[in-house]
């Protein structure tokens, strides 16, 4: 286990099945954190700054490993009668919070993360004993080969569609799904269950305003411990502020960060510095981007911290962030993150919408098209399109290099964003990447019925990758970043509600808006708008061309045959206009800079358990 940081972030750990062959700790600070009612070890680990609660049951061991608002007599009640595996995972499933639960009983285990993908599991498909763990990276290095065209689709604009965001950077390790468990047999083999489906989207905006102002001020509230200074962000948009007020009920002391100067036209600060003034004693810091790393600078930092690519660009800024927060006495750092993709319905929605109340859906329709945009043709387009979600990937691997949409009329998504690859990359990489979305075109099932859930799982999901890989960055200054809109119990409130009166083109984030409307001051929820940070992006990519090119020399991506190193460097180095370029070029050298960490002398190894018949790294 690495021991480079402070405790503090996610923990660390592997899943044993209950047979014989279990492993044991080897490395300094590596501990069994759980067994099984055989005694043997079933949780190896370090915790790190999460919580740990452990229970054993008539009917087997329960641990949850994370963020739970229960304590143990709570836990035990609800596990009262439980014998079989399937019954302790009912009883375990729906607590509250963001975490891992592993349940043992009979010699079988299941496991699951969060339906965000904000706590993930991956399991490996190897030779028997099956593990799992929360890093893919424990199971992949040193035992299996680099899947080449896993790391090609993550170069994918805008990203990896389902289920190809399953894969990992090993061949042979698989991630789990959110709404999946894991179960390792007794004679150490693994298969997966479904574990959650989506709800009905019945939910009328007043009657989810209720459950979501419940859910959301239970999942800051219970995160906040008495006597705990916290921070969090405080960007003066209409996600962030409510969480800093919140957690500014119940915190000792509440450090709020605002950075300011991120764009020549910022609304943003002012927004800030108003929502402070309802929060009597709140430490508000305002902090100068020109103080920060720029919004590129963790392109050049090969330290091997995540299991795949960063997928973001502001990495270097996000650790900064988080070692002032933990210089200012705070191991809890609260996010606004998620809100967009839970409190907003993917437009979309008209598809459906427009076949169960055509004359609502024609309102928002042309209120859709007029906020985005969209051409008579492509209006047309989403509303009349009746493919499969299988037909549409098998489309979709066809004109993966088609020229990019421009900035103006971006289509509207369908099943998904129109998915378009780099001009970049090779004719081989792309062929491999058609060639996978078209062997997932021949099984795929979407996420849920109708494109919307679809997409809006997607969104989610995509967004919990990314906060997962930003805590992995912040538990290196000793600090864990939440997300409370991305805890189960919101998403599943959220998705519950429907679409058009969870998002309209009339109203921003109107769900949140009467969710929140005699909890927090009035004026907090009048913000409209939201800063673009195209601004900052463009001008990093013009500051740091020439460095940005020189991550083309020698380029690992090359290397192994994924992308024209000259193209790309010409693309570092040419003016950069709005559109979706910038992004694709950002994704790829988050892959380059990936590569380079996992090549360096300091890469990681495994957990520091000892696997028989498998060779250490």
């Amino acid at each position: 286990m690495p021991d480079t940081h402070e405790p503090g972030g996610e923990g660390e750990f592997v899943i044993l099945p209950d047979c014989a062959g279990a492993l044991a700790p080897t490395a300094p600070g590596t501990e069994v954190l759980a067994t099984h009612p055989s005694g043997r070890p079933l949780l190896v680990g370090v915790l790190h700054g999460d919580r740990l609660l452990v229970s054993h049951a008539p009917g087997g061991t329960v641990a949850v490993l994370g963020f739970c608002p229960v304590d143990r007599p709570l836990l035990e009640t609800r596990l009262a009668g439980a014998r079989t595996p399937a019954d302790l995972q009912k009883a375990a499933s729906g607590l509250p919070g963001s975490h891992h639960a592993v349940v043992s009983s009979g010699g079988t285990v299941r496991a699951w993360g969060t339906l965000a993908h904000t706590r993930r599991l991956f399991y490996d498909s190897g030779p028997t004993p099956v593990l799992a763990s929360n890093r893919a990276d424990f199971l992949g290095v040193g035992t299996t080969a680099l899947d080449e065209t896993a790391l090609a689709l993550r170069m994918l604009l805008p990203g990896v569609p389902h289920p190809l965001s399953d894969t990992t950077m090993w061949r042979g390790v698989r991630a789990l799904p959110g709404d999946h468990f894991l179960e390792l047999t007794p004679d150490g083999r693994a298969r997966t269950g479904r574990r959650w489906s989506p709800p009905e989207p019945e939910l009328t905006r007043a009657q989810a305003a209720v459950l979501l102002r419940e859910a959301l001020s239970r999942a800051v509230h219970a995160r906040v411990e008495t006597g705990a200074v916290v921070s969090c962000d405080l960007s003066g948009g209409l996600d962030s502020t409510p969480v800093a007020y919140l957690a500014w009920q119940r915190a000792a002391r509440l450090v709020a960060l605002t950075l300011t100067g991120l764009t020549s036209e910022d609304d943003d600060t002012g927004a800030a510095v108003r929502a402070a003034g309802h929060m009597p004693g709140a430490d508000h810091r305002l902090i100068s981007a020109d103080g920060l790393p720029h919004a590129l600078e963790g392109l050049f930092d090969t330290r091997p911290r995540h299991d795949e690519p960063f997928q973001g660009l502001q990495s270097a800024r996000f650790l900064e962030l988080a070692r002032l927060a933990r210089s200012a006495g705070s191991r809890l750092h609260l996010t606004g993150h998620g809100g967009d993709e839970v409190l907003t319905a993917p437009p979309s929605y008209v598809h459906t919408l427009i076949r169960q109340h055509p004359l609502s859906a024609l309102n928002h329709l042309y209120g859709q098209r007029g906020l985005r945009r969209w051409s008579v043709r492509q209006t047309w387009q989403l509303v009349s399109d009746r493919r499969s979600y299988g037909a549409w990937l098998a489309h979709s691997a066809q004109h993966l290099r088609s020229p990019m949409p421009g900035q103006w009329r971006i289509p509207p998504p369908l099943w998904h964003q129109t998915l378009r690859l780099p001009p970049w990359i090779t004719a081989q990489a792309a062929q491999a990447v058609a060639d996978a979305l078209t062997d997932a075109a021949r099984r795929a099932r979407p996420l849920a019925e109708t494109r919307t859930q679809h997409l809006a799982l997607e969104n989610i999901r995509t967004s919990g990758r990314i906060v997962r890989l930003v805590n992995q960055l912040t538990a290196e200054a000793g600090v864990q970043t939440a997300t409370p809109y991305l805890d189960d119990h919101v998403v599943e409130i959220c998705l519950a509600t429907r679409p058009q009166e969870r998002s309209s083109p009339w109203e921003f984030k109107p769900l949140l808006r009467e969710a929140l409307a005699q909890t927090v001051p009035s004026g907090m929820l009048q913000r409209s708008t939201k800063n673009d940070m195209a601004e900052d992006v463009h001008t990093g990519l013009r500051g740091q061309r020439r460095r940005l090119a020189s991550l083309c020399d020698d380029s690992q991506l090359a290397r192994l045959g994924l992308i024209d190193a000259e193209e790309l460097r010409q693309a570092c180095l040419a003016p950069q206009r709005p559109g979706p370029l910038p992004a694709a070029l950002i994704l790829t050298l988050n892959c380059e800079s990936w590569l380079r960490g996992r090549a360096s002398p300091s890469h990681r190894t495994a957990t520091g358990v000892t696997v028989p018949g498998r060779p250490r790294p």
